[in-house]
């Protein structure tokens, strides 16, 4: 009986898989460096969650807001029309994963692996569960875009990129990082203000 042969990986499935290895090699990163900071972490979330003192987070700037939800996942979709997206959409990945993992883990740090986390899921996770699909699609497509442009500039041939396609998927993203941004000002504070004191962060 004749082994069958293994299928190739699409172009899709490899750029997922790069865009998916720059993400977990920034997630541990944040977190090699949130144990070997110290004291600079420790500080960090001190300071961050002094207003807890007063029983509540105060919501965050709406610009602040916005830009963290839109950030990389407009700089995935921009970098698609241009060559260096080649190598700076994984590492714009890359960054999202770093400052998510290395504040989850500051947390941690400070508070414990299991006080920490649910600390870091009620502050993170509603607005994370929605921003992450599109910062991984946008990235994704986005890569692929690059990779096309560059084999069409060595060929010095056209490029064929779905444009209408690509402006289709980044405003579907758009509605979703939209909602995120909501979750992160108007959810995101209350919910951690009740796990701080559900964990006793605070009194």
């Amino acid at each position: 009986m004749d082994s069958k042969k293994l299928k190739p990986l699409s172009a899709y499935s490899i750029a997922l898989g790069v865009v998916a290895v720059a993400f977990l090699a920034g997630i541990t990163g944040g977190c090699l460096l949130s144990v070997l900071g110290g004291e600079t972490a420790d500080g960090a979330v001190t300071e961050y969650l002094s207003p807890l003192t007063h029983g509540v987070l105060p919501q965050p700037s709406v610009s602040r807001v916005i830009l963290n939800a839109l950030l990389y996942p407009t700089l995935c979709f921009a970098l698609g029309f241009a060559i260096p997206g080649v190598a700076l959409i994984p590492a714009a990945v890359f960054a999202r994963g770093f400052f998510l993992s290395y504040a989850v883990a500051s947390f941690a740090r400070v508070f414990g692996a299991t006080d920490g986390t649910l600390f870091s899921l009620s502050l993170l996770g509603f607005p994370l569960l929605l921003s992450l699909p599109c910062l991984l699609l946008l990235g994704t497509h986005g890569l692929l875009d690059s990779v096309s442009l560059l084999k069409s500039a060595r060929r010095r041939t056209g490029a064929l990129l779905n444009v209408k396609a690509g402006f289709t998927r980044f405003g579907i993203a758009l509605c979703a990082l939209a909602l995120a941004a909501a979750a992160e000002y108007y959810l995101a504070p209350a919910l951690a203000a009740v796990a701080a004191r559900t964990i006793e962060i605070v009194n």
